[in-house]
């Protein structure tokens, strides 16, 4: 009589190494498969005292959504599990290298030495094998099943990127989704053209109680001039504004974004010297002064229309007043956009004197976006700099007009920095003190 023990759980080594002439085999509880397998490869080879001690040690399967995959890999070991399959998918929520979900689920019981299967994020990138297919082996590239542009556009929101792997993109496409596609030739943009340099934090902050939260990416900087002067040459080259004399206007264009028609968009500099962006020839430009260029600045003298219409030409919105709020006290705890305190040294504000970091001769005294450090989940200027337009009415009717603007700014003092702080204007108002930033 030949005998075997099968252990139905092991300090995570699996059958798939073992020789065919092991007597003694370790296999994860609840492969009944791999049991099946084992039992049959040792009848096989003479075995007839074959016994399966099931006796195993348990453990909680560990909540890894969410997390980065190696704090999640990290997680499974320490509890005795053993990291299983890992693949890879699009996310236009989850950042990149985080866990968008796992098998079994958090919480579940699970023998040591027991699998547990993790998705990963790519964030909001989609893999491409190639451009109809032809080029794809089936499965479609980095775990994605979207073998062809088209499939890819279907599911894409705006701002995610598109890479084409093999071949180049096709001339035929057209869309309406601010979609960034990268083919092997190079980098080409389809439809609404995304900023270049546009910087998303991914955030997800449960908000001040009794408002909505904030879930999704915010744009780290306020829009700069160089940003909204690219939007207003593209938007003049399809209709979608007008300029007369020296103020830019909404137009019904091309753009498939919602369009204010007839109203005021931006003041340019020849019609109040506070814009720093300029017209002539047809053509929108950022302004230098001081031998400092405005194009890293954020854009002023643009109007909650403006603003909107930026946001619906690419795709994006203006946050609510509470989702920026969300987002602005951090985890609660901070009383301005930049903590607990504030100074000159942290933010752009009048205290006594204008703060004016590059000594500029003449108004408005704003600074680069980059200019201050970083708070909070990363973000800069939530104090000061300039007032940044909401979604928000400020009476809660917006048939009374008035739009809910916040951060403070370097024209008042450290009373209107606070988060929980309300300014409001008109949405046709524009002036030196007022910007934005966006959100997807």
């Amino acid at each position: 009589m030949r005998s075997a023990v099968i252990l139905a759980a092991g300090i995570g080594t699996r059958l798939g190494s073992m020789t065919e002439k092991l007597p003694k085999c370790l296999i994860p509880f609840g492969d009944r498969t791999l049991l099946e397998c084992t039992i049959g490869k040792l009848s096989k080879f003479g075995f007839d005292n074959i016994v399966v001690n099931a006796t195993v040690s348990m453990t909680t399967v560990p909540n890894v959504v969410g997390e980065f995959q190696s704090s999640a890999e990290s997680a499974i070991t320490s509890a005795g599990l053993v990291v299983g399959t890992e693949t890879s998918a699009y996310s236009h929520t989850v950042a990149a290298g985080k866990v968008i979900s796992q098998s079994p689920s958090a919480g579940a019981s699970g023998a040591i030495g027991s699998l547990v299967n993790l998705v990963i994020s790519t964030g909001p990138i989609i893999y491409v094998d190639g451009v109809n297919g032809s080029d794809s082996g089936g499965s479609g590239a980095q775990g994605n099943p979207y073998e062809t542009v088209w499939k890819a556009l279907e599911m894409a929101s705006n701002g995610d990127k598109i890479i084409i792997l093999k071949g180049t993109y096709p001339e035929n496409l057209t869309m309406n989704k601010a979609v960034t596609i990268e083919a092997q030739g190079g980098l080409v943009r389809i439809g609404r053209r995304v900023p270049d340099d546009m910087v998303w934090v991914h955030i997800d902050d449960p908000g001040v109680s009794g408002y909505e939260g904030f879930t999704g990416y915010m744009s780290k900087y306020e829009t700069t001039n160089a940003q909204y002067c690219a939007y207003l040459n593209a938007a003049l080259a399809s209709g979608d504004i007008y300029v007369s004399d020296n103020i830019v206007y909404g137009s019904n264009g091309s753009n498939s974004g919602a369009d204010f028609i007839d109203e005021v968009y931006l003041d340019t500099y020849a019609a109040d010297s506070d814009s720093q962006v300029s017209y002539s020839g047809g053509v929108f430009s950022v302004r230098s002064r001081d031998g400092y260029s405005m194009a890293n600045h954020p854009v002023v003298m643009v109007s909650w229309y403006g603003a909107t219409a930026f946001c619906n030409y690419y795709g994006y919105r203006l946050p609510t007043e509470w989702e920026w709020q969300a987002v602005a006290d951090y985890n609660g705890s901070y009383i301005y956009g930049c903590g607990t305190t504030i100074d000159l040294s942290k933010a752009n504000y009048l205290d006594g004197d204008f703060a004016n970091p590059l000594g500029l001769s003449s108004y408005p005294y704003t600074s680069p976006v980059d200019h201050y450090s970083s708070y909070g989940y990363g973000m800069n200027d939530m104090a000061g700099n300039v007032f940044e337009w909401t979604d928000s009415c400020y009476y809660g009717d917006c048939n009374r007009d008035y739009r809910v603007m916040r951060s403070g700014c370097w024209n008042y003092g450290d009373f209107s920095c606070p988060v929980a702080y309300r300014q409001a204007n008109g949405p046709h108002s524009t002036g030196g003190i007022a910007g934005f930033r966006v959100c997807r």
